[in-house]
């Protein structure tokens, strides 16, 4: 049975019914609570729902999380104006079917049904994956442009996700790839909220413009390295949890209005982190493409860990190279700092380029504060790049994560990091 998502709530007068029954006074009571440090939010109108992707033949699935595939086609089937999705790459399985199929199948029904459907990715990686982008772009009804993010900033266009009728959203690690569906490990959200899916809108209109060669919309002048949570959204997690939201992005010099840079509240969430810290990447190196030191992100991780902080990180094992391994190695000597490295198993129909990984971006800190986003940890992602990012702040918003964390650190395929071991990477082409 396919996956359906719950409708975002209504306005407040014509939930009480419903509420009343779940109560109604605690959870509006937790909202005050959850948001009395931030300000400015009101009762909740929008939904967060959690959604994985889970390596076949893995232990690292939670049977409380829907599966990705299943979200995405719902989303896309549900969609009645509009569908504009963002991407690094566009790549179905080219040996047979996958569960990426479906999904731009779906969208190619859709466009010829009339839904107006906008595809944007990468001018870099076109080269390696032309064939569903430009045959994609060919069906009526559908736009398909490419971004250039190096000759933009310097980086690339590595967002992912999607934008339905102007009311909801998706948002995660995973790439349209068919691997990203079923031999990658990835965690994104699915947001029902017009506001926050107003602000990814106004991203996606300035990267449209952009790629397109059009006069784009305003951008911010001037951002501020000082973070910026303002004008948060009322959001309800699973289990009727009350939380704050912002949508922040980057990079700093490509920002509509009122969207801010995500890194300033990266750092700052981690910096209000009391008790404990845990952060998920694919790959981290404070050096730069160009082997300066950028120390943002580690630096408050060392800060976190002074004040006593339990600080426990994930990367993948496609870590364990020259890049990245002494900056990771260093961080496990840090007391109060707990690192592995996640190995998952091979598939048992053979060798499966670029997959087989851990590939989630995401950062919990006391089970009241929660990162989801699409940047790793070097400079390049926060400075060059574009990038979107999602903070949730509320007693219980973390719950999600927390579990998809606890999944992969305590599961058979986590490898506690040796400060002084000798690692090789692992093949990945």
């Amino acid at each position: 049975m396919p996956y359906r998502l719950p409708a975002p709530p209504v306005r407040a007068c014509a939930r009480a019914p419903r509420l009343a029954a779940v109560a109604a006074a605690a959870v509006l009571a937790a909202w005050s609570v959850a948001v009395a440090a931030v300000g400015g939010a009101e009762i909740p109108t929008g939904t967060i729902v959690f959604a994985e992707s889970v390596p076949v033949e893995t232990e690292l699935g939670l049977p409380e999380l829907p599966d990705a595939p299943a979200v995405w086609l719902d989303l896309v089937d549900g969609a009645e104006r509009t569908i504009d999705v963002f991407t690094f790459y566009f790549s179905p399985n080219p040996d047979g079917v996958d569960h990426l199929q479906p999904v731009l199948a779906a969208l190619e029904a859709k466009a010829r049904g009339g839904v107006a459907v906008r595809l944007l990715s990468e001018r870099k990686f076109h080269e390696t994956y032309p064939e569903t982008h430009d045959r994609l772009g060919q069906v009526p009804g559908i736009q398909a442009r490419l971004f250039d993010g190096e000759a933009l900033w310097g980086g690339i266009l590595h967002a992912k996700g999607m934008i339905l009728d102007d009311r909801r959203f998706f948002l995660g690690s995973q790439n349209w790839d068919w691997r990203a569906l079923e031999h990658i490990h990835e965690l994104g959200a699915v947001v029902a909220d017009d506001s926050l899916t107003a602000d990814l809108a106004r991203i996606y209109a300035l990267d449209w413009a952009l790629a397109g060669g059009e006069a784009p919309p305003p951008v911010r002048a001037s951002v501020p390295a000082t973070p910026e949570w303002r004008r948060p959204r009322a959001l309800l997690a699973p289990g009727e949890v009350p939380c704050a939201a912002v949508l922040a992005a980057s990079p700093p010099q490509a920002l509509p209005p009122g969207v801010p840079w995500d890194l300033p509240l990266l750092v700052d969430q981690i910096d209000r982190a009391r008790e404990r810290v845990r952060l998920q990447m694919l790959s981290y190196s404070p050096g730069d493409r160009d082997v300066a030191w950028w120390g943002d992100l580690d630096a408050a991780l060392r800060r976190a860990a002074g004040r006593g902080c339990e600080v426990q990180l994930i990367f993948s094992n496609w870590a364990k190279r020259a890049s990245s391994l002494a900056h990771i190695q260093s961080l496990a000597l840090v007391p109060n700092v707990a690192v592995r490295f996640t190995n998952v198993p091979a598939w048992s129909g053979g060798f499966v380029p670029f997959a087989r990984v851990e590939h989630a971006k995401y950062l919990t800190c006391d089970r009241d504060a929660l990162w989801l986003g699409t940047s790793n940890g070097s400079r390049d992602y926060f400075f060059d790049s574009r990038n979107v990012s999602l903070f949730l702040r509320g007693e219980g918003c973390a719950a999600a994560a927390d579990a998809f964390f606890e999944r992969s650190w305590s599961s058979p395929y986590a490898e506690p990091v040796d400060p002084c071991g000798e690692y090789a990477p692992p093949r990945t082409r």
